[in-house]
């Protein structure tokens, strides 16, 4: 407010006819009863007696455009209006700069904040005036005046927003935190159970509806037609103009037709397979069912199935509204994963990560502005010294290899660090942190405490980096825990079905002592998982042998047994005909080879699946224990830019699917002396991985 100007007190029918002009007739936004007094109040205080001037008309154009940037919806009410009215506030001060630049001229205050640069309003005479060069100015200084640091942090399950996906508006809404813990005890984890996997069905669906593939078609030709009654392919017809989904409620009477489901797949008590949706569940026959090629199948996943229903066989009932029969699975596939990007632009550009939102408010829906998130990529790109290091899994530190192989690698990048090559951010460690699950009871071979050698292994790793002081003075170290390590070893016994994720951080009893070595704020005890925000990008790391368990639990389909054993036989045959010894040039020549190696493939077929299915975790609660109330911290909904997933089971492997990139390390140590880790540099988005002997 300019001090020159006194306030005069408004009376809220004094700006009705002007608020209703700007704001519901030419903007097509319905103002409040608490926001027609907030913003009489504001603009009484602003503009005094020239409250009916052309400055407070041009204050109300700059709200509804704000408001509509920002897609706060049609009904402008008091809580958002405050906040778009502070966040114009904030902009005075850009405002500001911008008018030395420019002989004392400022820009409105919605330009700053809303990203307009076509204009700026002089106050002293009004005049319009051209302001290209002043916004590179101003948008280059804004961009050297961003500090890293702001924008480079973890975010733990705790700490990370809840947002829940509305199932009528297809709308995410933020899910207030707890405040006590009787009450994380009993409503909300019970609430969260029963939403689990609704949850990511409406998240699914949602995506399918908005792929093009899966859309309603507005005009069918009789070419299309026959083209996809020609296609015989195993695999759903990607020749036909559109694959509409069709929910299994709405199968009652139709016999004999063909559809496509989407849905969970799991098992009923007769062992068969069935499908569930929002609105019933089906009983599927999958003998002669052609999987999609590149992805694991497994109970608990939402999979696509195209088919024909018969209302002969599966489950009986007499009930109308229950579906009975079975569905006859053709083709079968995964739901395709979106790019982050589209997802973020279909979402409203929500600030899923909580980094953006400077309000105090726990129920404030904190959103990413484009022009701003551009600044951020451009400053990523300018710090090209930056890395991030990703050690392999397992980090036993009661192993003599383990601390033997650990100081080598210190020792490399204390040499690194004090040439000046480059600057590592943080070091990443994942467990476990000991070779056997660490349980209440004492050694076999002493009298101490497992919870005592467990402590004395972390205070070996203290006393280790404290020989480092370049190490010490510079790099984060963000500790993420394991199977074996406590507290969930004393009953998970290492078994990674029976370890409750997300997996609770390691005891700051045990991690004091490199506390104490490292500088404050320079240790970070983590969740597992656990993400990191580095400007504009997202990072999700995870520890767990989810490889392992996608191929223990994938579905095994007739059709694949029977080319099987078709190649078998054609072996056999050929051992009969004497061809077995003989070697037909020909024939070798003329046979397709996959010059993909078969590590790369199991290493797509890992990523795809996960990736498609939008989860850390895509399997039911049999299979893997859940925290339900944490279902968000395990959604890969939008697509983060990096998934680090720490399988040790796994070889090391980068794979980039749907624009995100996926990365194992494998095991810190294998069989010889050798210690695996990775490097990330985030200007390029490039990882290198590197091996050190010792």
């Amino acid at each position: 407010m300019d001090p020159s100007i006194l306030p005069v007190k408004l009376q809220a029918s004094n700006l009705r006819p002007i608020a209703y002009r700007i704001l519901s007739k030419k903007h097509g936004l319905n103002v409040k009863t608490d926001a027609l007094k907030l913003l009489t109040e504001t603009v009484g205080n602003r503009f005094g007696s020239d409250w009916k001037g052309p400055q407070s008309q041009l204050f109300l154009e700059d709200i509804a455009r704000i408001w509509k940037v920002q897609d706060r919806g049609l009904f402008i009410d008091g809580e958002g209006l405050k906040q778009v009215i502070n966040e114009m506030t904030k902009a005075v001060g850009r405002s500001s700069v911008s008018s030395s630049f420019n002989g004392g001229k400022s820009k409105s205050e919605a330009a700053a904040v809303a990203g307009r640069s076509d204009t700026i309003v002089d106050n002293n005479n009004s005049e319009v005036l051209e302001t290209i060069d002043v916004d590179v100015d101003v948008a280059q200084l804004d961009e050297d005046g961003l500090n890293w640091k702001d924008y480079f942090k973890t975010v733990t399950a705790d700490s990370q927003p809840k947002y829940q996906i509305d199932k009528v508006r297809k709308q995410f809404f933020l899910v207030p935190p707890l405040q006590s813990s009787s009450e994380f005890e009993l409503g909300a984890t019970l609430n969260a159970k029963v939403n689990f996997f609704i949850n990511r069905y409406s998240l699914l669906s949602d995506r399918l509806a908005r792929n093009e593939n899966f859309q309603k078609p507005t005009f069918s030709s009789m070419t299309s037609f026959h083209t996809t009654k020609g296609n015989n392919s195993g695999s759903l017809s990607r020749n036909s103009s559109s694959h509409e989904i069709t929910l299994i409620k709405n199968l009652l009477g139709r016999d004999g037709k063909k559809f496509i489901l989407f849905g969970l797949l799991s098992q009923n008590s007769n062992g068969d397979f069935t499908l569930e949706d929002s609105t019933d569940s089906i009983v599927l026959n999958i003998t002669q069912a052609f999987k999609t090629e590149g992805s694991y199948y497994c109970p608990g996943m939402f999979l696509v199935v195209e088919g024909i229903y018969s209302a002969s066989g599966g489950v009986t009932s007499s009930a109308a509204n229950i579906i009975g029969g079975c569905f006859h699975v053709s083709n079968i596939g995964h739901p395709p994963a979106e790019k982050r990007e589209a997802s973020l632009e279909n979402y409203g550009n929500l600030d899923f990560m909580g980094i953006h939102d400077t309000e105090s408010s726990t129920n404030h829906i904190s959103r990413i502005d484009k022009a701003f998130k551009k600044k951020l990529t451009s400053l990523e790109k300018q710090l090209v010294d930056h890395r991030l290091i990703i050690m392999g899994s397992d980090c036993f530190l009661d192993k003599s290899k383990t601390v033997e192989g650990l100081n080598k690698f210190f020792s490399k990048l204390e040499l690194k660090i004090e040439n000046g090559d480059y600057e590592p951010l943080a070091i990443i460690f994942t467990g476990s942190y000991i070779s056997t699950p660490l349980t209440a009871t004492n050694t076999s071979s002493t009298a101490i405490p497992n919870s005592a050698s467990y402590k004395n292994n972390f205070d070996s790793l203290a006393t280790l980096v404290s020989k480092f002081p370049n190490i010490v003075a510079n790099v984060k170290f963000i500790i993420l825990p394991g199977s074996n390590d406590p507290w969930q070893s004393t009953f998970a016994l290492g078994g990674s079905s029976t370890t409750i994720w997300p997996q609770s951080p390691i005891p700051s009893i045990f991690t004091n002592r490199l506390a104490r070595v490292l500088p404050k704020g320079n240790l970070l005890i983590g969740w597992n998982p656990i993400r990191i925000n580095y400007l504009s990008q997202e990072i999700a790391i995870a520890r767990d042998d989810i490889c392992q368990k996608l191929k223990r639990n994938d579905i095994i389909f007739q059709s694949e047994m029977e080319l099987e054993k078709e190649n078998l036989q054609r072996d056999k045959d050929r051992e009969k005909e004497g061809k077995g010894q003989e070697i037909d040039i020909e024939e070798i020549l003329n046979k397709p080879e996959s010059t993909v190696p078969l590590k790369i493939q199991q290493a797509r077929k890992l990523v795809k699946t996960v990736l498609d299915q939008g989860n850390l975790q895509p399997f039911k609660m049999d299979l893997k224990v859940f925290r339900p109330y944490y279902d968000h911290v395990l959604r890969l909904e939008p697509l983060p830019t990096i998934l680090i997933l720490n399988d040790s089971t796994c070889n090391s492997f980068e794979v980039t699917y749907n624009g995100c990139k996926v990365v194992n390390v494998g095991s810190l140590i294998g069989t010889s002396r050798k210690l695996n880790y990775a490097e990330y540099q985030p200007s390029s988005k490039k990882f290198t991985f590197k091996e050190v002997f010792f």
